[in-house]
């Protein structure tokens, strides 16, 4: 079953964090007790509520990306967030807006979790995650009860979602952590007859692996997604697919899953937009696009 066009809108409810405010190509989040302002360009519009921003304990100015930092209005600590099972330690560097968790990603939790339900449990379904930064999409596999290999081409944040794993009570869970570019990691496992139930990816624009590899979305993501389709069991569940790139569209990811896994298998392909919804305001915060190719049979 190919894409029939038609999008949806998944809205994250993350229990410990809120939308405050967005306009003039800002955000005001909360995240646990720290309100925090970040630069968000598809925030096109004016403030909602002006007066709320003086709440903010910090911000972070990246306008000059030379000496972007952190500039805090009253003492803040990175919180220690919960969402179900898992649980992110977050920080705040200079060099980076990013504390390290995505709370509009939590629909692709959820849907990871209720696939889950959809097997034996007896038997742990094999997943992949790719470009798995600080593991939001690991740990809620490895809770509901995947064997989970997260790979991500920086150390630093495979060490971070492994903290992370920690503070969630995780560590027995079957994860295996690897540190290497994506792509050619995929190539290797291809080579070596290896296969998951599901496939998870979040590839960015623009990155580099671990010994200097280029990664360019629109020139590479052919390329992986037709390593993935190698990957893919004799008994898949689904490949699930976020872009961040703003030169890409949702229908352009529906046709990409349709192009590499619908060909080969029967499938239901969707799209649409990761966005967020801010406390009595008007503006929804379109964040990312998705797009899943679930199997059928």
């Amino acid at each position: 079953m190919s894409f029939d066009g038609k999008l949806s809108v998944l809205f994250s409810d993350f229990p410990e964090y809120e939308l405050l405010d967005s306009g003039e190509r800002l955000k005001l989040e909360r995240f646990g007790d720290c309100r925090i302002i970040r630069s968000e360009p598809k925030a096109w519009w004016k403030k909602q509520n002006p007066s709320l921003w003086k709440t903010a304990d910090c911000r972070y100015f990246d306008d000059d990306k030379k000496s972007a930092h952190w500039d805090f209005f009253k003492k803040a600590n990175a919180p220690l967030l919960s969402c179900g099972k898992i649980k992110f330690c977050t920080k705040f560097m200079d060099g980076t807006k990013h504390i390290g968790v995505f709370p509009e990603q939590k629909p692709h939790w959820d849907f990871i979790a209720s696939a889950a339900k959809t097997r034996d449990s007896s038997a742990r379904p094999g997943l992949l995650n790719l470009f798995g930064y600080t593991g939001g999409a690991t740990l809620a596999a490895a809770a509901a009860g995947y064997r989970v290999t997260h790979v991500d081409a920086s150390k630093p944040s495979v060490d971070w979602a492994r903290k992370n794993q920690a503070a969630s009570g995780l560590e027995n869970s079957p994860v295996r952590w690897i540190v290497d570019d994506a792509l050619k990691f995929a190539r290797r496992e291809v080579r070596r007859g290896a296969k998951y139930d599901a496939i998870v990816l979040d590839p960015p624009a623009f990155g580099r692996g671990p010994k200097g590899e280029l990664w360019k979305l629109d020139k590479m993501l052919p390329e992986l997604l037709e390593a993935c389709g190698a990957l893919i069991s004799n008994s898949p569940m689904f490949v699930l697919m976020t872009l961040y790139s703003i030169d890409a569209s949702a229908i352009m990811a529906a046709n990409m899953l349709e192009e590499y896994f619908g060909k080969k298998r029967k499938c239901a392909v969707e799209a649409g937009e990761l966005a967020l919804r801010p406390i009595g305001g008007s503006c929804a915060l379109p964040l990312s696009l998705w797009a899943k190719a679930v199997f059928c049979g």
